[in-house]
């Protein structure tokens, strides 16, 4: 990345019509959500997408935006004088104090990948039958179950660790912790609203696994809010903004 480049981007981040952060704690259904076009990760996936050519995958793209990422912070730190070396092994010595498996096996976590295998199977199976059937409605709460199926773990995940460590006042409402788990409980309901469509009659599958599925994510509802009662409290950058919202609506 050369120096014009740099500038470039950096110019494009100071953008007014920006949101700040929105991309943190959003559930990453882009093209569901009204703020793309005031969304810094979204505008730079679609720059790199038209960049590469139709023949690029998604995959590619993320890619090719972490390595723009990491080039940036390469000439921020050449400009600031910072050595990027002496900061990695900081940050390495950092990483090995925090007891990343301890997390991992919180029941909390445990809990929430057993939904995530359970909801990532069933999805794969029913996903051809809703296709078939040709039902709007089955085939994107089938998406829906999809999509938040590792979504929900990973950000609890996120939240356990942050919380467990202190990385953050544990008085706090805008903390990471509460945005993760926000994000979270969004889509535990976005999960189980899904899973009523598969319960309705004609659309149910055998075994009660439906009914099943929305008992576990009950249950995990419940456990995060009593483990961070402060997350539906978090403001989230313009999800949780009326006047942002507002502001969205009335663009051109």
């Amino acid at each position: 990345m050369d120096a014009a480049e740099f500038d470039r981007l950096v110019t494009r981040t100071r953008d007014p019509r920006l949101i700040p952060g929105i991309y943190n704690y959003c559930d990453g259904r882009c093209p569901r959500c009204p703020f793309t076009e005031r969304c810094l990760t979204y505008l730079d996936n679609q720059e790199l997408q038209a960049a590469g050519g139709d023949d690029r995958s998604m995959a590619d793209t993320v890619g090719d935006s972490l390595q723009r990422t990491l080039e940036m912070l390469a000439e921020v730190a050449r400009r600031e004088g910072v050595d990027l070396n002496t900061l990695a092994e900081e940050a390495k010595e950092s990483a090995a104090d925090v007891d990343l498996e301890r997390h991992r096996q919180d029941p909390l976590a445990v809990r929430a990948r057993e939904y995530g295998h359970l909801a990532w199977r069933i999805g794969r199976a029913i996903a051809p039958i809703a296709a078939a059937r040709d039902d709007g409605p089955l085939v994107d709460a089938v998406g829906t179950i999809e999509w938040f199926s590792s979504m929900i773990s990973a950000k609890l995940y996120r939240a356990i660790c942050g919380q467990a460590e202190g990385w953050e006042g544990p008085d706090e409402v805008q903390t990471d912790f509460n945005g993760s788990a926000k994000i979270a409980l969004v889509g535990i309901g976005e999960s189980r609203r899904a899973w009523a469509v598969l319960m309705e009659a004609g659309r149910a599958t055998a075994n009660g696994v439906p009914a099943q599925a929305v008992r576990v994510l009950d249950e995990l509802d419940a456990a995060v809010r009593d483990r961070f009662p402060r997350a539906m409290a978090f403001v989230r950058p313009g999800f949780d903004e009326p006047d942002v919202v507002a502001g969205t609506q009335a663009m051109p």
